[in-house]
C-alpha cells in the first residue's frame, strides 16, 4: 500500500488542531462537491464533528469556570474562619487568656495552611474553646460563630471537590475523545483518496502537524547524547 503524503495525528496532537482539520476538509468537500458529489457526505460529516468539538470545549470551559468559582468561594469561607479566629484571638489577649495555650497559631500563619492542615488547625481552636466553661465569655461570644464559619467552610470545601473532579473527568473525557477524531479523520482521507484517486491531493485536505522538538533542556541524558554535534 502506498504510504499517505500527510501526517498521522497522534495522542499529543492539540484538539484545537483536529477542529482546525475538519473545518478545512468540511469546506473544501462543500467547494468542491459540485464536480465530485461524493465529497458531500464528506464534508457534512467534518462539519458536524466541527460542532461535537466545540460543544466538548463548551462544557469543558464551564467546567473550569465551576472551579475557578468554587475555589473562590472555598477562600473566602476561609477567610470568614480566620476572621473571626482572629477578632476571638485579640479578644482573648486582651482579657488576659492563655492565648498561646489555646490558639497557638497566629491568623497570618493560619491563613496560608493548605485545606487539610487548616482544617485541623481550625478544628482544634474549637476544641480549645469547648474546653472552656460553657458560661464563660468568650466562649458564649465565639465558640457557635467559629463553628458556623467553620461549618460553611467544608461545605465549600466540598463544592469544590466536586467541581475539581468534574473538571478532571470531563479532561479525560476530551482526551479519549481525540482517538476516535483520529480514526475518523483517516476514514475521511480514506474516502477522499477513493473519490480522487490522487495522493497528493488527498493530502491537501488535512493541515500538517508534527509534535514539537523538546529543547536541549528538556531533553534526557540519553535524548541529548543522540543529537549531533554541530561542527
Amino acid at each position: 500500500m502506498a504510504k499517505n503524503t500527510y501526517q498521522t495525528y497522534i495522542q499529543e496532537t492539540p484538539v484545537d488542531i483536529y477542529r482546525a482539520d475538519f473545518l478545512r476538509r468540511g469546506a473544501m468537500c462543500a467547494a468542491l462537491a459540485t464536480r465530485h458529489p461524493g465529497l458531500a457526505d464528506v464534508g457534512a460529516e467534518a462539519n458536524a464533528i466541527v460542532l461535537q468539538i466545540d460543544a466538548r470545549r463548551t462544557a469543558l470551559q464551564s467546567a473550569e469556570d465551576d472551579q475557578v468559582r468554587a475555589r473562590a468561594m472555598e477562600d473566602i469561607e476561609k477567610l470568614d474562619v480566620v476572621d473571626v479566629y482572629t477578632e476571638l484571638r485579640r479578644t482573648m489577649s486582651a482579657k488576659s487568656y492563655d492565648v498561646a495555650k489555646l490558639l497557638p497559631d497566629a491568623p497570618s500563619t493560619l491563613r496560608r495552611l493548605g485545606t487539610s492542615n487548616f482544617t485541623d488547625r481550625a478544628n482544634e481552636a474549637v476544641s480549645n474553646l469547648r474546653v472552656l466553661p460553657e458560661n464563660d465569655p468568650i466562649r458564649v461570644a465565639f465558640l457557635g460563630r467559629l463553628e458556623k464559619e467553620l461549618a460553611e467552610f467544608r461545605s465549600a470545601d466540598k463544592a469544590e471537590d466536586l467541581t475539581r473532579v468534574a473538571l478532571q473527568s470531563g479532561r479525560m473525557a476530551l482526551t479519549l475523545y481525540k482517538s476516535e477524531l483520529s480514526q475518523a479523520r483517516e476514514a475521511q482521507l480514506g474516502m477522499i483518496h477513493s473519490i480522487l484517486k490522487d495522493r497528493e491531493k488527498t493530502a491537501l485536505f488535512t493541515l500538517p502537524w508534527r509534535k514539537p522538538a523538546r529543547s536541549a533542556e528538556e531533553a534526557t541524558p540519553e535524548e541529548a547524547a543522540e543529537e549531533p554535534v554541530a561542527p
